[in-house]
């Protein structure tokens, strides 16, 4: 069968557009150093990569939330550790000031104690760099921990605990309420007293001269209750470094795994594009010297 000048032409016309198009997107895969430089060169493949892509995105923001609570329970347990101490010191100070022979330095006492108080309430009070209360649960704006006329210190937060995703399945808790820690501390009478109550009537009763009650034991279980509270900040910070240890492990696999899937083959991109080239070349000649003659039965 012989053919035709037109049709022969419009053959080598396509050969060549389709040769151009393939080495194009063998440059364009050499330039970027990727193997799909757009979805359609591999729907299947994009399709997976997309699907790792938003794996590797929910990843990376447990991360950040991590990172952000940890700074958070880094604030709670230095404050909970100071609040520890101060408690220790005024158990010492209100076995100091039972004794009678320690009753010449009392009004000394009086004096540290207040301070210690002071400083309970600072702590109490305080908040993280974005200025909301860490004690304060949900309310924002007012400090937590409010003194009145009559020299009684209250919370006035409310019990609300944030927490945040580190995981699909995994939360976790970045606050205390104040409440919990400063005014639940289990009382030798059975019932719950405060942390301010306690401070605030050793210094009402040293300061009318009554050294008798002092409450030792209940100033005990202050500091054994703010422990446990520090006990569960500690064991979130604990969980917060073991998930960041295994996110990490995963955004390590998850960016490997992308990586793997739309990186070239530069060996093998480099040696199908100069055959293509060579292919084309040969092409072009084939086609000057065909198109020369004016006879195509040799084509027949």
């Amino acid at each position: 069968m012989q053919v035709s000048t037109k049709i022969f032409n419009k053959q080598s016309v396509e050969a060549f557009s389709d040769l151009t198009g393939q080495i194009q997107k063998k440059q364009e895969q050499v330039a970027s150093g990727k193997e799909m430089t757009k979805p359609s060169d591999d729907p299947v493949k994009a399709n997976r990569v997309m699907i790792v892509e938003s794996q590797l995105s929910q990843a990376e923001q447990y991360i950040r939330n991590i990172d952000i609570s940890s700074v958070k329970l880094g604030l709670t347990e230095s404050a909970l550790d100071q609040v520890s101490n101060l408690l220790t010191r005024a158990y010492e100070l209100s076995v100091q000031a039972r004794s009678d022979a320690a009753a010449g330095g009392r009004p000394a006492v009086v004096v540290e104690l207040e301070g210690l108080l002071d400083n309970i309430k600072d702590l109490a009070n305080s908040s993280d760099a974005s200025g909301r209360a860490i004690f304060g649960g949900f309310k924002l704006g007012d400090t937590p921990f409010s003194t009145d006329v009559s020299g009684n210190t209250q919370y006035v937060g409310d019990r609300g605990v944030h927490k945040v995703k580190i995981s699909q399945s995994m939360n976790l808790q970045t606050t205390l309420d104040g409440s919990t820690v400063f005014e639940r501390v289990p009382l030798e009478s059975g019932q719950m007293g405060s942390v301010f109550s306690l401070l605030e009537g050793m210094i009402t009763d040293l300061k009318s001269g009554d050294a008798t009650s002092m409450p030792i034991n209940d100033l005990k279980s202050a500091i054994a209750h703010v422990a446990d509270q520090r006990a569960f900040v500690g064991s979130q910070m604990n969980k917060a470094d073991l998930q960041l240890n295994k996110l990490e492990n995963r955004t390590a696999t998850l960016t490997r795994n992308i990586g793997e899937m739309q990186d070239a083959d530069l060996g093998k991109i480099v040696t199908d594009l100069q055959s293509l080239l060579l292919n084309k070349e040969i092409a072009q000649k084939t086609f000057s010297r065909i198109s020369q003659l004016s006879l195509f039965d040799y084509l027949s």
